[in-house]
Order: structure tokens, then C-alpha cells, then sequence
């Protein structure tokens, strides 16, 4: 609709994935399960890349997989410190066994490669260093049984560009000019993040120039069309 009114856009190419969803339901896993202790492991039952990366980062590396997808493994004591993975076992996405070998098994991947990669990666943890790709938050070992294991694909989390704006949020012409009691706010915006959004902002984003918006919409309307301000 902006468009049709020659709105200059911003960045309009770019988008921000999340490497963390579930391709079957499409449920977004929060990035708390690996921030918590979680790790990625692809079909053979290997590790791949540091899971605290940034999201494109991670997000390439899924895609550089077999099938395009990985799982994500965690143990008991991860399931404990976050209670947004009940959702998820709620949801029916979530595989659950007591060993690694049995959820191995459960979710199709070789059971001697999964044991072999979380006794090295209880390794790293023990030791406070990964040596294979440099996870420096490492909260817990991952061997408190059962195991939990989600199926994980990225997929278009945010899209960065949209249209143009100034700092009172009126819609811009490529030309710089603002149209007429055209203001915007949020996602369909774009340049207020740049080509990669930091996790969170987006709140602030809405909030402060949501707000923004609001306000000079109803002042547009105010001035042009003399409503009077409710008492």
C-alpha cells in the first residue's frame, strides 16, 4: 500500500532467520534452551557448530546439513531451568528418552556417534574449553537423564527492511519528502536496525516509535481535519 504512494524503501532485501524452529509446526524454540545448555547435532549425531553464534551464523551451518535441518539436544537439567520447554513438550515436538542412545534411536540418528559427542562435549564443559568450536558458555555437562531432543530448521524470523521514515515517523518519498498523514512504525519499517536486528529490540522498537506514530497520527488529524480533543 505504501508502494502505491512511491514510499521510498530501506532495506527491503534483507531479513534476520532464526536457526531454532520447528519445520513441522513452525514453533519457534527460544534461544534460552541453548543459551542454557542445549547443543545442535545433525543427522550422524555430530556437532557442527558453536550454538551461541549469531543467528546467521547458526542458521548457515543448519542449512550446510543433510536434510537442511539438525536436532536440539539437552538433558534433564536444562528442561529444569527453563519452563518454556514445557510448552514445547506440551506441543508434542520435543522426543524424550533415558539415555542417549535410546533418543538416538527415537529420532533416527546413529546412537554410537550421539553417546561419543555428549561424553566429549561433558568433556568440554569440565574442562571450561571447546576445543572444536570455541562454545565458551557451557552451563551444565548435558548428562542428567532423560535426554530431550527437537527437531530444528531455520526460517524468517524478522524482516529487517520495509519503508522510510524520519525521527517523527512520516513516511518518505525516495525524494526525502514526507507524504501526507502517512506515519509508520515496527516491522513494515526499515533502517531502524540496519541488515541484522539484535534479539529484543524489536521492543523497544515498537513501543518507542509506536508511540511516536500514534501521536503524530492523531496530531495530523487534529490539523487538518479540527477534531476537537476529547476533554
Amino acid at each position: 500500500m505504501a508502494e502505491e504512494l512511491k514510499a521510498g524503501l530501506v532495506d527491503i532485501d534483507q531479513i534476520q532467520t532464526h536457526p531454532t524452529v520447528n519445520p513441522d509446526t513452525t514453533a519457534m524454540y527460544t534461544e534460552g534452551v541453548r543459551g542454557n545448555g542445549a547443543i545442535l547435532v545433525n543427522k550422524s549425531g555430530k556437532r557442527f557448530v558453536n550454538e551461541l553464534e549469531t543467528r546467521d551464523v547458526v542458521s548457515e551451518a543448519i542449512l550446510n546439513q543433510d536434510g537442511k535441518t539438525c536436532f536440539m539436544v539437552f538433558d534433564q537439567s536444562v528442561r529444569e531451568s527453563l519452563s518454556a520447554i514445557e510448552k514445547y513438550i506440551g506441543q508434542g515436538i520435543i522426543t524424550q528418552a533415558d539415555t542417549p542412545e535410546e533418543l538416538a534411536e527415537a529420532i533416527g540418528v546413529d546412537k554410537d556417534q550421539l553417546k561419543a559427542t555428549m561424553e566429549q562435549y561433558a568433556t568440554y564443559q569440565t574442562g571450561g574449553k571447546d576445543t572444536e568450536f570455541g562454545r565458551e558458555s557451557m552451563e551444565v555437562p548435558l548428562n542428567m537423564p532423560p535426554y530431550y531432543a527437537g527437531l530444528c530448521a531455520p526460517a524468517v524470523h524478522h524482516t529487517m527492511g520495509g519503508v522510510k521514515i524520519d525521527t517523527a515517523t512520516q513516511v518518505l518519498k525516495e525524494d526525502g519528502n514526507a507524504i501526507p498523514g502517512l506515519f509508520a512504525a515496527g516491522e513494515v519499517v526499515g533502517g531502524v536496525h540496519g541488515a541484522n536486528r539484535l534479539g529484543g529490540n524489536a521492543v523497544t522498537d515498537i513501543v518507542v516509535f509506536g508511540r511516536l506514530a500514534g501521536n503524530a497520527a492523531y496530531d495530523y488529524v487534529m490539523k487538518t481535519v479540527g477534531l476537537r480533543k476529547k476533554p
